[in-house]
């Protein structure tokens, strides 16, 4: 099969929008996180922990495999250790903005980053 001038154009087309879709994305995901965050841990979907993303501490959550070890550093949270079959939340590694979690599917365990203060200037970090 031979690519005639229609198809190299499209292809370009489409490379260029998909460049131009993931820096959008990123620049939103960006500008909505605040200088001040926390990240929300869940299991089982309730909330086991609350962690000030400003210091660097290591924390572990009792997950449905076994322990889940999160490390905070330098405004980034991963995943450090934990016990599952393929280890995907240990293998994502560091995430440092709002709204992009961190999942642990057979432990059960959600991490997610949220900003400290809410739309309204409310602070949230204290529940």
């Amino acid at each position: 099969m031979f690519m005639n001038k229609a198809d190299k154009i499209f292809i370009v087309i489409v490379a260029v929008l998909s460049i131009a879709l993931y820096a959008t994305v990123r620049l939103v995901v960006v500008a909505q996180t605040s200088n001040e965050t926390i990240a929300v841990v869940t299991y089982r979907d309730k909330e086991v922990l609350r962690i000030d993303m400003s210091k660097n501490a290591n924390y572990t959550v009792k997950g449905t495999l076994g322990d889940v070890f999160i490390e905070v550093k330098d405004k980034r949270i991963r995943v450090e250790k934990e016990t599952s079959p393929y280890n995907i939340c240990s293998i994502q590694g560091w995430v440092q903005y709002a709204n992009v979690p961190i999942t642990c599917l057979p432990n059960h365990v959600v991490i997610v980053i949220q900003n400290a203060t809410n739309e309204f200037g409310e602070d949230t970090t204290v529940r």
